[in-house]
């Protein structure tokens, strides 16, 4: 599919100004430098991609305001942008979607392996795939798309432009804003882990009466386990987004535009800010809140609520700072301590450091 510049800087005229060359001249694809034809649209954002792309056979780039100066005379067509990764964004998703795989099979947009029951309210131009269910009194927003297999227990409502992929659970009565997307393997509104015991500590599984609520926007992964409210509903605030293989305890509060890479588990009853960032492998526990705008590092422990927004990492939980400064020095530690054993020895001091 060809897109004239014209048209790229129509739609995203506060992003991208034209340089040099036609508005008229047209380009196929977007690629990167080594992978480009002549046809293809690249985005450069810094020296590195700057250097990498000198080989390319694109004439037609985007690149950052302080790298024009910089742009081989063989690009005959320059857009400048102050920021070039948005831009790639931006007009990858507006003028180069992807969207063979929202129909897998052509036919029908309503698959007829598909079940759909007789009370649900499906919009206009969607897309249902081979094998889902559509459970009674759900209610599906116009150009919604369920993917083959993917199962909506009675009650779910989906906002308009919504995308469910293949192999997709959401229990009854969850509630997923506009122009939400959740990836294949996950479970949306699964009971949360609560049991009451008995005298002789046989296990009696409690009632969520709550639901998950998804906002506008939202991103979640795959392989991605979202537990209902037990009474009040869980909730993920809009344009949040989640990575793959993460778990979200019962009563799970996140608020707006927070980012949660791989791996991240919390216990129930965890209360999120906005605008957080929470590297790989976070683990969260039970009965916490984190205020907004708090940035934790990969692989961290949180263990009590964070009041002041800032970034921390490590386990127990510390600044950031400091957890790198220690980081730099327990490659030291082993040496230190032959060191203090040593000095220990020709002091006649105690007992030996332990090495372990």
């Amino acid at each position: 599919m060809a897109v004239q510049i014209r048209e790229i800087l129509e739609n995203f005229p506060d992003l991208l100004s034209l340089n040099r060359g036609a508005p008229d001249h047209s380009v196929t694809d977007i690629q990167t430098g080594t992978t480009a034809s002549s046809q293809s649209l690249i985005f450069v954002s810094n020296r590195q991609q700057l250097e990498a792309a000198q080989e390319s056979q694109s004439t037609t780039w985007v690149v950052g305001k302080d790298l024009v100066t910089l742009v081989p005379a063989k690009v005959t067509t320059l857009l400048v942008s102050p920021n070039p990764y948005l831009a790639l964004a931006q007009v990858a998703k507006r003028l180069f979607p992807l969207t063979r795989h929202h129909q897998i099979l052509s036919g029908a947009k309503i698959h007829d392996s598909a079940r759909v029951s007789s009370s649900a309210q499906i919009g206009r131009e969607c897309i249902i795939g081979p094998g889902a269910v559509i459970g009674d009194d759900c209610v599906l927003g116009d150009r919604c798309i369920v993917g083959a297999n993917s199962v909506l227990e009675p009650g779910v409502k989906l906002g308009e432009g919504t995308h469910i992929h293949p192999l997709v659970f959401i229990g009854h009565s969850c509630e997923l804003g506009k122009n939400c997307e959740v990836h294949p393997h996950t479970s949306i509104g699964t009971e949360g882990f609560g049991y009451a015991q008995d005298a002789k500590f046989n296990h009696y599984r409690i009632t969520h009466f709550g639901r998950v609520i998804l906002e506008d926007g939202v991103h979640i992964g795959a392989g991605v386990n979202i537990d209902r409210g037990t009474f009040e509903d869980s909730r993920i605030g809009a344009g949040t987004k989640i990575d793959n293989h993460c778990h979200f305890g019962h009563n799970i509060q996140i608020g707006r535009n927070t980012l949660i890479t791989a791996g991240m588990i919390t216990a129930g009853s965890v209360t999120i800010g906005n605008a957080c960032v929470f590297g790989g492998r976070t683990t969260v526990g039970g009965h916490i809140s984190i205020a907004d705008q708090t940035q934790v590092g990969g692989h961290s422990v949180v263990q009590h609520t964070v009041e002041k927004a800032g970034q921390y990492a490590g386990f127990p939980l510390q600044p950031m700072k400091n957890e790198l400064r220690l980081r730099v020095l327990l490659k030291d530690y082993p040496e230190v301590v032959k060191q203090v054993r040593r000095l220990s020895k020709h002091l006649g001091i105690g007992q030996d450091v332990n090495p372990e």
